[in-house]
């Protein structure tokens, strides 16, 4: 079977996926007075994360072997971002308007901007080190600890609505969900090593670099999770659980993916890199903040703004930027 065949194989496999982990994240977000916010910026986020995360850390154990993934790893982090938060978001907005709750949002904008704002200062001496990668995990376990903090302050006050609900039924539901999302998150991970490993083939025999395969073909297959789960959770009505998994994403892109892979080697930050790459991600970034909190909706015209963002950044990297 042809590259080609098996790239449209793992996509329709994606959607599968993102199905099964959409509506078992709804029902464990409603059965355990989980707000669908939270499980979009935690368990979600970090399974339509793994396809960024796996190859950080297989990047970083390449790296140890004496072959160089750096160009591919960091440029996956960065095209994995734009793709989220610029591509994704206005997708979903075309789709659908997004409609905002601004208060339960400025932790986690806050976190989205301080994330790309410690990548770009981490990387202006050219390397991201273990030291660098030990303080983006510290990161990562801090806002942790936050989100975990709001998320029981609300399960506090719809436990005290939800005194009627019988135990036995919500464990029964808990387990069952559990399973659903445990299998969709699998079938994700499995469907994204094939877009990932098939793509790469196909831009191989395209004669494409690796820092354009990183950021173009490896950054846009790995967030295909991301896309589908957002939206399939719009389509549901789910507004919170589709943007705080995009939110949760890029936070983890950064703070986890980089991260881990910190830890084990260090990378070397090209220094084109530095000077357009990682300031067009923040720049975005803010832009993306801007819109979602000076209103209570994401509309079509700030949705168009987003892809047109994207566009201008894939045709600059095209042009040689």
């Amino acid at each position: 079977m042809s590259n080609f065949a098996l790239f449209f194989i793992a996509l329709f496999l994606l959607w599968l996926g993102a199905e099964l982990v959409t509506r078992a994240a709804i029902k464990i977000a409603k059965s355990l007075a989980m707000s669908e916010g939270f499980i979009g910026l935690t368990i979600v986020a970090i399974g339509t994360s793994f396809p960024e995360i796996i190859i950080a850390v297989t990047g970083a154990i390449r790296q140890l072997n004496g072959i160089d993934s750096s160009q591919i790893v960091i440029g996956n982090v960065i095209g994995s971002s734009m793709a989220n938060l610029a591509l994704i978001l206005g997708i979903v907005g075309l789709l659908k308007v997004i409609k905002l709750q601004k208060t339960e949002l400025l932790l986690d904008m806050l976190m989205l901007v301080m994330s790309t704002t410690i990548f770009y200062f981490l990387g202006q001496d050219g390397i991201i080190n273990q030291q660098d990668g030990i303080l983006l995990i510290l990161f990562y376990l801090v806002y942790l600890l936050f989100l975990n903090r709001q998320n029981l302050k609300k399960q506090s006050l719809l436990c005290k609505k939800n005194k009627k609900i019988k135990t036995k039924k919500i464990q029964k539901i808990n387990y069952l969900s559990f399973f659903q999302l445990i299998l969709g998150l699998v079938i994700l991970f499995k469907a994204s090593q094939m877009v990932l490993s098939h793509g790469v083939l196909i831009a191989e025999v395209l004669g494409v670099n690796e820092m354009l395969v990183g950021i173009l073909l490896v950054g846009l297959g790995s967030s295909l999770p991301e896309l589908m789960v957002s939206i399939t959770a719009m389509r549901k009505g789910s507004t919170a659980l589709s943007l705080n998994n995009l939110i949760g994403s890029n936070i983890l892109n950064v703070f986890l993916a980089l991260g881990l892979s910190g830890t084990i080697t260090s990378w070397e930050i090209n220094r084109q890199l530095v000077l357009f790459d990682v300031p067009y991600l923040l720049f975005t970034t803010i832009i993306a903040v801007l819109f979602l909190l000076s209103k209570n909706k994401f509309e079509r015209k700030e949705s168009i703004l987003m892809v047109a963002l994207y566009a201008i950044y894939i045709i600059l990297k095209l042009s040689g930027f």
